[in-house]
């Protein structure tokens, strides 16, 4: 090293190059003396060994302290210091519009099974009266679905005899909805001709024999009848 660059030194590096290099083994070195010194540092030989030295001489101070693996808490708060706060577990970025998702579902399901909400469309009942004999049904249509129920209401079913409804349109001949049960019940979806033709038409309750009108003509009594009026 050159009395030159010693003086240089003097001027601009307090304690001289060797101060420098203990100083930059330690990290002391900032800004503009930094970049002096690395400068000098990838062009002297000497100086690099002096750094290597001071850096194995510092090494030895922590030689006699035990090595403790730091808490899990330290390492995540080093690294939100350093990288900014972790990003949001995708779960927990999901969960709000889950638990929205979930309290919409259970608040339509509500809605559905209090009938809080009107389908604007009128529900058809019907009363069938007696005509021959004493039986009566209630008819429910939901114009929506086309679905009918008939429900049995009061009186004797005639014995080894079996019940079948019909749909009697104006002007037209009798259509068979099918048998009842044995309780004088029947469920049915009318197909979209049929539902058509409800408006204006009669229900009728015959008895028939076992499994039916054999002629796909009521052949039995009329054990009871009724007009659909929407609500």
């Amino acid at each position: 090293m050159s009395d030159q660059d010693d003086t240089d030194l003097d001027e601009g590096l307090p304690g001289g190059w060797q101060a420098a290099a203990a100083e930059y083994a330690l990290g002391l070195l900032e800004g503009a003396e930094r970049q002096d010194f690395e400068a000098r540092l990838a062009q002297d030989p000497d100086l690099r060994q002096d750094v290597a030295a001071w850096t194995e001489y510092f090494t030895t101070f922590t030689d006699q302290i035990a090595e403790e693996t730091p808490p899990p808490a330290l390492l995540r708060r080093i690294e939100a210091e350093a990288f900014g706060p972790p990003p949001t577990p995708l779960w927990r970025q999901v969960l709000p519009y889950l638990a929205g998702a979930v309290a919409g579902a259970a608040m339509a399901w509500a809605v559905f099974v209090s009938g809080v909400l009107e389908t604007g469309v009128a529900e058809i009942r019907a009363e069938l009266e007696p005509a021959q004999g004493d039986l009566v049904f209630a008819v429910r249509i939901d114009p929506p679905t086309h679905t009918m129920a008939v429900d049995y209401v009061s009186g004797t079913i005639p014995e080894d005899r079996v019940l079948e409804l019909w749909l009697i349109p104006q002007d037209a001949n009798p259509i068979s909805l099918g048998v009842m049960s044995e309780a004088g019940n029947l469920v049915v979806v009318l197909p979209d001709l049929l539902a058509e033709r409800v408006p204006g038409a009669t229900l009728a309750v015959s008895d028939e024999p076992p499994g039916g009108s054999p002629t796909g003509q009521p052949t039995g009594r009329v054990q009871a009848a009724g007009e659909p009026v929407p609500l």
